[in-house]
């Protein structure tokens, strides 16, 4: 693996445990056991470590969020789309650092403010139009302004639920909290759906099993 390779790995490993505010780029060449000044020819500077984190959550997460729109077939069903929900909370949990403390690190880095509010823009997008089309298959049934308000409780569930089981005491280090986001997603949606009883006890006992690691 190249030393890059190992500072990001390394740098994105620590912020996530500790927070990117709390981390110096001497405390990660310190962790690599590297000098400073060899980490500083692959990342002038911490500033830059977080810029290619952020660059590489954005293009990961972009691949998921397309990811529908590049199908032959689009058409999903709730069972799908919430195992689509999953992959996006998993990777939100992957680069967790970022939503630590999220108005502090875009005062800090205005790149990654700029990157955030196109990254959220296309994630409403996508799930907009994936409800549309729920609504249009009869399997949704809400008004453009209830959709609308699910694509909010959606994001707020994506970019805060991390803060919220943390300070409730919970470790947000393991997989828990995905799963209780994901069922507080179902359960305010729920009344919306139209779905065979089957299917909802399969993707509920998914949930409550916490088995969308091993399908997605």
């Amino acid at each position: 693996m190249k030393t890059a390779e190992r500072i990001l790995i390394t740098a994105l490993d620590i912020f996530n445990h500790q927070g990117e505010n709390n981390v110096s780029s001497v405390e990660i060449a310190m962790e690599l056991d590297i000098s400073p000044g060899n980490l500083y020819y692959h990342f002038k500077g911490k500033e830059v470590i977080v810029g290619a984190l952020f660059d590489l959550y954005q293009q990961q997460l972009r691949g998921i969020i397309d990811a529908p729109n590049n199908q032959r077939d689009t058409s999903l069903s709730i069972e799908d789309f919430f195992y689509y929900l999953y992959l996006i909370i998993e990777k939100n949990h992957l680069f967790r650092f970022l939503y630590r403390n999220p108005t502090d690190l875009t005062d800090k880095y205005p790149s990654v403010a700029k990157g955030f509010i196109k990254l959220m823009a296309a994630q409403e997008r996508c799930i907009t139009k994936l409800l549309a089309q729920f609504v249009t298959q009869g399997t949704i049934t809400a008004s453009v302004g209830q959709c609308n308000q699910m694509v909010e409780i959606i994001g707020l569930v994506f970019s805060q639920a991390g803060n919220y089981y943390a300070l409730k005491g919970h470790d947000i280090n393991g997989d828990e909290y995905l799963y209780k986001s994901l069922s507080a997603i179902l359960f305010a949606l729920l009344p919306y759906i139209i779905i065979e009883p089957s299917e909802l006890h399969r993707l509920q006992k998914a949930i409550v099993n916490r088995e969308f690691s091993n399908e997605a």
